[in-house]
């Protein structure tokens, strides 16, 4: 017996240090949870009160002592005492911290970091942020690049607010031009005063504004103009009356007769020919027929007219186009547009459209290259019957390979 028991007492005593050892580890490993659990707690608490405190901080205007911020760590505490621990929520906490108002004093700050803050503010549409910011360009005297100034001064002119938009070219007038050099126009930013006259109802006084412009503009500067008789010319088509819509064609025609500037007139012949008012219709019908300029400058573009016309399978604007070069006899614009109805109407397989489009090739006296004769003819008889080749492999397609199987009993 004595034997036996010396034998089994190792064993037993190994067994019982292994169960020691087992649950000191668990111990361990849920104190070191609980300390990181808290401590992540902690630290979030403490970032949302360091935020608070420098947010009423900015936002009175007052610099509090670093030594006011409480100071709190996991050393400190008393470990007999449990406080009571809040749930962490991240989307709380980041509804909380985008809520605040912008606090940002850009009097430090580089032109670069300037212009991040504005484009954020004018992508995001935040009018607070934006008014802000403007409100500390103007203080600070912190001007921005030249690209984030047309964004703000067109935002503001959109806005058709006067006073500050006189404020901002006064102090951006500044920097863009010299004592002693002349300013143009566009330097002088009188594009968006006319643009600012637009949106606050003066239509015909901004009509004259931008014809001033336009003529004396250098060459290089006509983008910026282009741009804001883009909105306008935007805004003027199915929208406003037809007077309005005259005023308009004649600053366009302006720009073209004594300015050789063609871009407003075909934006505008452009936009009256998708418009869907009988009236945008036959402005656009008139400014084809009295401009030989604009009919070539049209005659450049039908490729792409004609693609964005199908792309949307609008046949019948495509038919009229046909008709305003027809009245002026330009054949070749009348041939490609044929070809890009019959390819349209081919890929679609659509025989009695491609028939017709023959037809009106005949009677216009156009003559469509070979190919499209041969097209017509796969469509009437059939892609089989006219290449053999393609028969051949189409029954190979069809007749179904015999599987070989290889039987082993």
């Amino acid at each position: 017996m004595a034997a036996l028991f010396a034998a089994a007492r190792p064993a037993a005593v190994r067994s019982v240090s292994n169960s020691l050892r087992l649950v000191g580890c668990h111990h361990r490993s849920n104190s070191n949870i609980s300390a990181i659990d808290s401590f992540i707690s902690d630290l979030v608490d403490n970032k949302k009160l360091k935020w608070k405190v420098l947010n009423s901080r900015h936002r009175n205007g007052q610099a509090k002592a670093a030594e006011e911020l409480p100071k709190e760590s996991t050393l400190d505490r008393d470990p007999a005492t449990v406080l009571p621990r809040t749930s962490f929520n991240l989307s709380g906490l980041f509804t909380e911290l985008t809520q605040n108002p912008l606090v940002v004093n850009i009097s430090s700050m580089d032109i670069p970091q300037v212009d991040h803050l504005i484009e954020t503010a004018l992508a995001e549409q935040n009018e607070g942020d934006v008014r802000l910011l403007l409100q500390q360009i103007v203080q600070y005297r912190k001007i921005p690049s030249s690209a984030v100034v047309d964004k703000v001064l067109r935002h503001v002119a959109g806005l058709a607010d006067t006073d500050r938009l006189a404020g901002l070219i006064e102090l951006f007038t500044s920097r863009s031009v010299g004592k002693d050099t002349v300013a143009t126009p566009v330097q002088r930013f009188d594009h968006y005063k006319a643009w600012c006259l637009w949106k606050t109802g003066n239509t015909l006084k901004s009509l004259e504004s931008f014809r001033e412009i336009a003529k004396h503009s250098r060459p290089e500067d006509r983008f910026l103009v282009d741009q804001i008789l883009r909105e306008l010319i935007d805004e003027t088509i199915g929208k406003k009356s037809e007077a309005v819509l005259l005023a308009v064609m004649g600053l366009c025609e302006y720009c073209l007769t004594e300015l050789r500037h063609e871009f407003p007139i075909c934006y505008v012949w452009e936009k009256s020919f998708h418009s869907t008012w009988h009236s945008d219709q036959e402005a656009a019908r008139t400014l084809f027929d009295r401009h030989d300029a604009l009919r070539v400058a049209i005659s450049k573009r039908v490729s792409n007219l004609c693609y964005k016309l199908l792309y949307d399978n609008n046949v019948e604007k495509v038919y009229q186009l046909m008709e305003h070069f027809l009245k002026h006899d330009m054949k070749p614009e009348c041939t490609h547009i044929l070809i890009r109805l019959f390819d349209y109407q081919y890929w679609r397989k659509n025989l009695r459209g491609c028939s017709e489009i023959m037809q009106n090739a005949v009677d216009l006296d156009i003559a469509l290259p070979e190919l499209y004769n041969r097209r017509l003819l796969e469509l009437l008889l059939g892609r089989a019957a006219l290449d053999p080749s393609v028969t051949g492999a189409s029954k190979k397609s069809i007749v179904a390979k015999t599987r070989k199987y290889e039987l082993k009993f």
